[in-house]
């Protein structure tokens, strides 16, 4: 986004989050590049009923977790 454009509007807003986190953005991702906070961002997620993936993904080689 460059600073000549218009500001968004909560409608584009929320469109974008949304399209972004289903690309797979992290919700801090999306809060950096659209310049809020992260817990904007959450709260739009909720409002749009849009399940939250579960806490760190990385299921690599490296992972502590369990495969």
């Amino acid at each position: 986004m460059t600073e000549s454009m218009a500001p968004l509007t909560p409608e584009e807003r929320r469109t974008i989050v949304a399209s972004l986190y289903a690309e797979g953005l992290t919700t801090r991702q999306i809060a950096a590049q659209l310049n809020v906070s992260y817990q904007a961002v959450h709260q739009m997620l909720q409002r749009l009923d849009i399940p939250r993936r579960p806490r760190g993904g990385n299921m690599g080689s490296h992972s502590r977790r369990k495969k």
